[in-house]
């Protein structure tokens, strides 16, 4: 391939987004481009480029709108956000990402549920949300829309710290336990980051759950986040495969290229079992943290500081089943997040997840799914 040959392209895209800009560059090499990440470096877009394409995430419609038309050259944007730039756009299913959060926390029991946005939702923004109320709405449950109002002019903070203090009246009169899915990561660190100020349990109180699963923010908040994952690589593979097809000339889509989201990645920030009596809530927590270790009754007794009798009861009432039932519950979707994440042998997945013997482990996943917990591996890399 000789220099003329190699088509030059502008990765207008912030710094920050690491996975992204990973994904590009490799995807960009196999097309043998030449990748332009000034922007990203400097903050700054050119008043105009002179090569032969552009990938895009940034929502600067004005700055971006003006590039894109100096350039004259095929756009390819990874932001769903800005359809009035009306670029050929590859994004994530925020319709799936939606029904992923809910069944999420429905699976965790919670029954008060929060959609949170930093930002007001506008018709193009809120799909993720109207799919999160759906599913709520199909499991009888209703959804509060939990969004800052603006800030006054004369307020010199209309940023993150005027949300930060209107955050911090607002999460304390929320019904506890609640779940809060949060428009995107960030949005979550920002609750989380309240949630501590005003010594808010994360997830016991609150539990809360962004969206991408970016590396930037999923240890930042001091409580690792729980988000709805997203194949960035699948994601800027298509986006450079669509840009080199649009730049042989190639029609663009007629419609945004939408892929679904890999699942939900559970931390700490989901991390928990929603329950409203303190004395269920303690021993769940007890057995969460402890769901390894060798555990039974006598703890739960004392942890929970009523007799045994009246701990079943509490259970009963309020999750529908057993003491040890939840603790075997517990432990099994440890069992199953470590064989989907890890590759760990099962005798290490069995010990660290409460099940003391492979051998229990297997009988278990024969019970619940009625397959082996190889199988269960297998299936799930699939």
């Amino acid at each position: 391939m000789t220099d003329r040959a190699i088509k030059r392209v502008l990765y207008a895209n912030a710094w920050w987004n690491q996975e992204i800009l990973n994904g590009t560059m490799k995807h960009a090499a196999e097309h043998g481009w030449h990748l332009n990440i000034q922007p990203c470096l400097t903050g700054e877009l050119p008043r105009r480029w002179n090569g032969d394409g552009i990938i895009t995430l940034l929502g600067d419609t004005e700055g971006l709108g003006q590039l894109i038309e100096s350039s004259g050259c095929p756009v390819v944007s990874l932001n769903a956000n800005y359809p009035e730039l009306h670029l050929p756009t590859v994004s994530q299913d925020s319709s799936i990402a939606g029904s992923m959060a809910a069944e999420h926390f429905l699976e965790r029991g919670f029954t008060s549920f929060v959609y949170y946005s930093a930002k007001p939702l506008t018709s193009h923004t809120e799909t993720r949300f109207v799919a999160f109320q759906k599913r709520l709405h199909e499991a009888g449950k209703e959804v509060l829309t939990l969004i800052p109002p603006p800030a006054a002019k004369n307020d010199p903070s209309v940023g993150w710290e005027h949300r930060g203090r209107w955050l911090e009246e607002m999460l304390p009169s929320l019904p506890k336990p609640v779940a809060i899915f949060a428009y995107n990561d960030q949005d979550a660190v920002e609750l989380i980051e309240v949630c501590i100020a005003r010594s808010i349990s994360v997830p016991d109180e609150i539990a809360v759950l962004g969206m991408h699963d970016m590396p930037l923010f999923r240890h930042s908040a001091g409580i690792s986040l729980s988000s709805v994952s997203t194949d960035r690589d699948q994601m800027t593979k298509t986006a450079c495969d669509l840009l080199a097809d649009l730049m042989d000339g190639s029609p663009a889509p007629d419609r945004p290229i939408l892929l679904p989201p890999t699942g939900v990645a559970a931390r700490a920030s989901t991390d928990t079992l929603a329950a409203s009596d303190p004395r269920v809530a303690k021993t769940l927590r007890f057995m969460i943290d402890h769901h390894a270790d060798t555990i039974g009754l006598t703890d739960f007794v004392r942890v929970s500081g009523v007799c045994k009798t009246v701990l079943y009861e509490a259970f009963n009432r309020e999750l529908g089943r057993s003491p040890y039932a939840v603790l075997s519950a517990i432990r099994f979707e440890r069992a199953k997040r470590m064989l989907r994440h890890s590759n760990e042998k099962l005798r290490a997945v069995a010990y660290s997840c409460g099940f003391g013997t492979p051998e229990n482990l297997f009988r278990c996943f024969k019970l619940e799914l009625s397959i082996s917990p190889g199988e269960y591996r297998k299936r799930s890399a699939r």
